[in-house]
């Protein structure tokens, strides 16, 4: 099993480095030799201190955020992009980075929030929480992907364990 970027994942079906993965479902990643089925949603929430109580569509107009880096993050970014034009939100991101325990620590920091998906919740670090922003609720899909021209008896056994 590797964690890799779904860009990273997309191109390493296409060679045949890897024969299955899991990855983001989004317009923006979509190839005609990589076949996807989506096998879970979640709801993407907003990354905050423990301390925090709430939030609203009006705090996140006035909040700093901390976002993956877009070269690493393009489809989850491509989909935050999406779901901000709906409430009008143009998120003020005051900081980048690859990795998201670095984004983790300095939403613990103090320098920002993020967004990640609430199914995650058990994930992070004591110091942090996810909340829903209510009447805001962007979905995020995971798909499970495999190269077209890659199709073994054993690799759609395993595929149909995930999608019936």
């Amino acid at each position: 099993m590797h964690v890799m970027s779904t860009d990273a994942m997309m191109r390493k079906l296409k060679t045949g480095e890897i024969d299955i993965g899991f990855l983001l479902s989004h317009a923006s990643v979509q190839d005609p030799e990589v076949t996807q089925s989506p096998v879970w949603s979640t709801q993407i929430g907003v990354v905050v201190p423990r301390s925090a109580s709430e939030v609203s569509l009006d705090d996140l107009r006035e909040a700093n955020f901390v976002l993956g880096v877009r070269e690493n993050w393009r489809s989850f970014r491509a989909l935050l992009d999406e779901a901000f034009l709906a409430p009008g939100l143009r998120p003020t991101i005051v900081d980048e980075a690859w990795d998201v325990q670095v984004i983790f620590q300095r939403v613990a920091e103090g320098r920002g929030l993020t967004f990640f998906p609430i199914s995650a919740a058990d994930s992070l670090p004591a110091a942090l929480k996810i909340l829903p922003v209510p009447i805001w609720a962007p979905q995020l899909t995971i798909a499970i992907a495999w190269s077209n021209v890659v199709d073994a008896k054993l690799l759609r056994a395993f595929r149909e364990s995930f999608t019936q």
